[in-house]
């Protein structure tokens, strides 16, 4: 228990860490506006860009808590009794090339393989 503490108050630290980068931002009234505002029609985007980022922060610190609680309950089992056949495949068990070009066709008397 002691650990998923330790990793939601690392999470959270970081995500607010990442929101303090922007308070200057946000603080700055008084100066340019010319980074906040789009082009000619006087939408202000500091508000939309400081929402996205903390949905964004949020969204990240709820689906991380669900990942390690999954983990903690055993929803990811350390040897699974089935595993995807592409997974065990091995590079030798794979087809070779069996000609000079490549392809497993001799070529013919140019040096091409034939068209498919």
């Amino acid at each position: 228990m002691k650990t998923l503490l330790l990793r939601l108050a690392i999470v959270s630290a970081l995500a607010v860490a990442a929101l303090a980068v922007i308070a200057p931002a946000a603080a700055d009234d008084e100066g340019s506006h010319a980074a906040t505002q789009a082009a000619d029609d006087g939408t202000d985007i500091l508000p939309v860009t400081l929402w996205s980022l903390a949905g964004v922060a949020v969204g990240a610190t709820v689906m991380g808590t669900l990942y390690l609680f999954k983990r903690r309950v055993g929803g990811f089992p350390e040897n699974p009794s089935w595993t995807a056949p592409i997974s065990v495949m091995r590079s030798r068990d794979l087809p070779g090339d069996d000609g000079a070009s490549g392809h497993g066709a001799s070529p013919d008397a140019h040096g091409h393989a034939p068209a498919h």
